[in-house]
């Protein structure tokens, strides 16, 4: 037993990784007619000469870097707390998008990741909107990258993503009206992270993705510390 642990250490130790911190903070964009984070505080609540130093906060469940699931846009969808915990971490890989203004199609996916192994696992989209958007207070639809329903089709059918991550405030079309991009990954079971920052830091196209939520029954998402692990080999 003690020799399988310790051959177990060893393999563990033949990768290290770097954490590298891809939530935004958490007051850093609101989205309009969302609730706005807010702090109230500090507050004592204690007896004692010792005081206490406690927050309340006050938020959107769509609030900062945030992770959602079928109920987003679907009554009957399923809620954040019904996923196992596995559905928010796994292997991801890392593509470049700079379209803006218009959908990223089928044919134009297929290019970037027509020859990579996608099932089971995480797609993020690195565009640098979200950073645009945090400085500027500015969103707009031209500047906005978006999801055709083909590629996401491609994506979700043909591809077997488990989870798609952007650092922008969604994946939707530009040309839909109803949200349909959404409605469809919902219905497909095909998580989605938004928010995301800081991708520049990423080095490496393979990394690993972990976007757990907090643990709130019946809500469609949750804001979460979305962090990457890129490995090093040693």
């Amino acid at each position: 037993m003690l020799k399988s642990i310790k051959a177990g250490k060893e393999q563990m130790n033949l990768k290290l990784y770097k954490i590298i911190d891809v939530s935004m903070d958490m007051d850093a964009f609101t989205f309009k007619d969302d609730q706005a984070v807010k702090v109230q505080g500090p507050f004592n609540r204690v007896d004692g000469d010792n005081p206490e130093y406690v927050y309340d906060l006050t938020l959107c469940t769509q609030s900062g870097t945030h992770i959602q699931g079928a109920h987003y846009f679907r009554a009957d969808g399923k809620r954040i707390d019904q996923y196992p915990l596995t559905a928010f971490e796994g292997e991801a890989i890392l593509v470049d998008i700079s379209k803006r203004g218009a959908d990223i199609t089928e044919n134009e996916m297929a290019r970037l990741v027509g020859h990579l192994d996608l099932s089971g696992k995480i797609l993020i989209l690195r565009t640098g909107h979200m950073e645009e958007v945090i400085q500027t207070g500015i969103l707009e639809s031209a500047s906005r990258p978006g999801l055709s329903m083909e590629a996401a089709v491609y994506l979700a059918e043909v591809k077997r993503i488990k989870m798609i991550a952007i650092d922008s405030v969604g994946v939707e079309s530009r040309v839909t009206r109803n949200y349909e991009v959404n409605h469809y990954l919902g219905g497909q079971d095909v998580l989605i992270l938004e928010g995301l920052v800081n991708l520049q830091s990423v080095s490496k196209q393979e990394v690993f993705l972990e976007a757990f939520p907090l643990k709130i029954r019946g809500v469609e998402g949750t804001p979460c510390r979305a962090i990457i692990k890129e490995f090093i080999e040693t």
